[in-house]
């Protein structure tokens, strides 16, 4: 018998019978209540401040929060254990009282407990004090002391003395006094304030006025924080001075990065610099005195943010061990550095060096002078150890060359350790050095041929390596100056060598000051148009260097006596910033014989011309020109007017010409010459006209090359070189200062001469060439 198909009625019933015999579990009701206990600590209660109400909660799932009630009023909660709420108590709360704790669970289940504390305050009295200081005024470097006279109508415990909100110590004991050092770094009026305390807490605060007015015959102390050695300023920077462990005050450096110390008694001082996002810098052993000198901090960017600003410490000795400072040295100079464990390790690299700042070495060497360097394997961390050291050494010839005397000469031997993150510890340490060198005794002359010139650089060099071009570690902000001071000594008798050659520097041209010592020497040989190859050099990094500001500087030849050379001067250009503005960028149907058009800022900056090299490159065959030739110093020179103290070209008129090789001079021939519109040489020609006003020049293609540009080609146009150049009109024309965009090296990758700092390409943009 066949079966009869389900109607619907029948099927939805069989399915609702089915559904009935497998019934759905029903989810288990969390109806436990949390259990509690609460209660408070301390109880009683006897003196004023805060107690702490404690709950102790459990569940049998977990504790969401526990409320806390004063009666009907709700204090406060806790989600997490320990359940803790603190409570203010006064003398107005002294009594009894009862106070609740609730805990609940995630399903709203509840229990609450309470727990009775007794108040009883019975010292409310707080104690009476006043506050005097002596001296006071302060006049001298030294010491107030500020004493407290407190009482209480049960005990004094303590009182705490503070400047601001920076506590300075306290006293335990009567008579309750604290003795503050003070120099003339904190004069002015300060403000002292003294709190007694009672075993109660009950406290009493106090409080007097301290006038400072510290005068001293030293001089002040005057110094510029800078990112590099050659760097721009760091300006914001905070500079605790330090004496000792006694930290004096704190100053912050301006906008130029400078900072100064008036009236610091004569002694030894530390500072530290420190801001927010730059590594740390700490020199310690800055003598003052009636001829302090300025100092210079390198307060690099950090290398990681995260990680301490603190340089390393160093223990320096001699190499046996024994005191280095202040320890004599006959002929030779003995140490031993080592760091403490706890820096942000590695140490990149160790300085030593005689009179001068350590790890500017590259940029102030001369031939007769050498520090001593080491760097430790990357991977070494916790203490180093540089072992023991004896220079002279066959790495360092020159280290103590100009150094010392026969009779002894107090010296400075400069240490300095930078960190992985360029945290920078320096130290100056002084030292007695014998120098038994037979030049002591000669009889000198002058030296001839000095001649000073100034490089303003438009990006920094690296830290130590600032020939090259710039690399990560290089600062990427501001300009560096310096200026390189070249001279002669042709008597190469062996009775007239000089022992050492001291460089002097002046910012009015009558007083100058030592800035430098190396080594003495002679040499026959003595460039009458080349200042770049005179034999003797010593490159002035100092932060005082300014744009727009004449320097003058001398060098004296020293043995038994002084002889000075002839001065010389330069002014620091400011930074030069050529633009290009034609064909522009991404330009498409320029000619075919197109006229490229630069901007320059160079009398905006002082300057008495400009020189640029030109790459062409087509982007199809990777081939092109250079304008006006391969070499990096091939040059098309532009040059303002700037009357007869400048270029000798009057206002309003132009020249332009070529020229190339290791000194910029005038031009060689009329020939060279494309825009002379005063007709200084010859007949008026403009070939490459200059705006004056608008201070762009324009540099017609087919001018200097014959063929032109393929038609509908990809061509990039680049400055390959591009200085700006100041001339000395009163020492014989030469060029006294340069102002370096970019610079060129040769196929080696080193500099060419003039400029010897290399310098990577700034400008470069792209054009399509149209149709013929």
């Amino acid at each position: 018998m066949a079966l009869k198909p389900l109607s619907v009625g029948s099927a939805f019933l069989l399915g609702t019978l089915l559904i009935g015999c497998n019934p759905a579990p029903t989810p288990v009701a969390d109806t436990t209540a949390p259990t509690i206990t609460l209660s408070a600590t301390p109880s009683p209660v006897t003196a004023n401040g805060t107690f702490t109400l404690k709950a102790t909660a459990s569940d049998n799932v977990a504790v969401t929060k526990v409320e806390f009630y004063d009666g009907a009023t709700k204090l406060g909660e806790d989600t997490t254990a320990p359940y803790e709420l603190p409570v203010n108590v006064t003398i107005a709360n002294n009594g009894k009282k009862t106070y609740t704790a609730t805990a609940y669970d995630a399903a709203g289940n509840k229990a609450s407990a309470s727990f009775e504390v007794t108040v009883n305050i019975t010292d409310v009295t707080a104690p009476t004090v006043t506050l005097s200081a002596a001296p006071n005024p302060v006049t001298a470097a030294g010491t107030t002391t500020l004493t407290a006279t407190a009482t209480d109508d049960v005990g004094v415990a303590k009182v705490e003395f503070y400047e601001g909100a920076t506590k300075l110590g306290e006293d335990t004991t009567a008579p309750y006094t604290l003795p503050v050092v003070l120099n003339a770094v904190q004069n002015g009026k300060k403000t002292y304030t003294a709190t007694a305390y009672d075993a109660a807490g009950n406290k009493t605060s106090a409080s007097t006025d301290v006038t400072v007015n510290i005068t001293s015959t030293s001089a002040p102390l005057r110094g510029t924080v800078v990112d590099q050695h050659i760097g721009a300023p760091v300006a914001g920077s905070t500079i605790t001075v330090m004496q000792g462990n006694t930290t004096l005050g704190t100053v912050t450096t301006d906008a130029n990065g400078q900072f100064s110390l008036p009236g610091l008694t004569a002694g030894t001082y530390d500072l530290a610099a420190r801001k927010t996002g730059m590594a740390g810098s700490n020199l310690y052993g800055v003598t003052v005195g009636t001829e302090t000198p300025s100092v210079e901090l390198v307060q690099r960017p950090a290398f990681d943010t995260a990680v301490s600003p603190e340089p390393a410490k160093l223990t320096l000795t001699r190499a046996d061990g024994s005191a280095l400072a202040g320890a004599t040295f006959t002929n030779n100079v003995d140490f031993k550095i080592v760091t403490n464990a706890d820096y942000t390790g590695p140490i990149r690299i160790m300085y030593a060096q005689l009179g001068r700042t350590p790890g500017s070495g590259v940029i102030t060497s001369a031939a007769t002078a050498n520090n001593w360097n080491f760097s430790p394997p990357q991977d070494k961390q916790g203490a180093v150890d540089s072992g023991a050291v004896t220079v002279p050494n066959a790495a360092s010839p020159n280290f103590i060359a100009g150094f010392g005397s026969a009779a002894g000469e107090t010296v400075y031997l400069q240490v300095m350790v930078v960190d992985f993150n360029y945290n920078y510890s320096r130290y100056v340490v002084p030292i007695k050095l014998i120098n038994t060198n037979s030049a002591t005794a000669n009889t000198v002359v002058a030296p001839t041929a000095a001649a000073a010139t100034a490089f303003t650089l438009k990006q920094e060099g690296s830290w130590t390596t600032p020939y090259s071009v710039p690399g990560v570690d290089a600062a990427p902000n501001g300009s560096g100056v310096f200026v390189e001071v070249r001279w002669c000594y042709t008597d190469t008798s062996a009775a007239a060598r000089p022992f050492a050659f001291d460089i002097e520097r002046s910012s009015d041209g009558t007083t100058f000051s030592k800035i430098g010592t190396v080594g003495g020497g002679s040499s026959a040989s003595c460039s009458a148009t080349n200042q770049a190859t005179r034999p003797f050099n010593f490159r002035d990094t100092s932060a005082e260097l300014t744009a727009g500001k004449t320097f003058t500087y001398r060098v004296k030849a020293r043995g038994a006596n002084t002889v000075a050379s002839n001065t010389t001067q330069t002014t620091p250009l400011a930074q030069f910033q050529p633009t290009f503005i034609a064909p522009g960028d991404e330009t498409t149907g320029v000619s075919i014989n197109p006229t490229f058009v630069l901007g320059q800022n160079q009398t905006a900056i002082g300057a008495d011309g400009a020189a640029y090299n030109i790459r062409l490159r087509d982007l199809m065959t990777q081939t092109g020109y250079n304008l006006p030739g391969a070499a990096g110093n091939a040059l098309i020179r532009v040059e303002e007017g700037t009357g007869p103290n400048g270029n000798g070209i009057a206002a309003g008129q132009s020249l332009v010409f070529l020229s190339t090789g290791a000194v910029l001079g005038a031009p060689t021939a009329a020939a060279n010459v494309l825009t002379d519109t005063s007709a200084k040489y010859g007949t008026v020609k403009n070939l490459y006209p200059v705006d004056t006003t608008a201070h762009t020049v324009s540099m017609p293609w087919n001018v200097l090359v014959a063929a032109p540009l393929q038609p509908l080609r990809p061509y990039k146009w680049e400055m390959y070189s591009g200085i700006a150049y100041k001339y000395a009109p009163t020492e014989g024309n030469r060029i006294s200062a340069y102002s370096t965009y970019t610079w060129a090296a040769d196929a080696n990758g080193n500099p060419v001469a003039p400029i010897n700092q290399t310098r990577p390409v700034n400008i470069n943009w792209d054009f399509i060439t149209g149709e013929k």
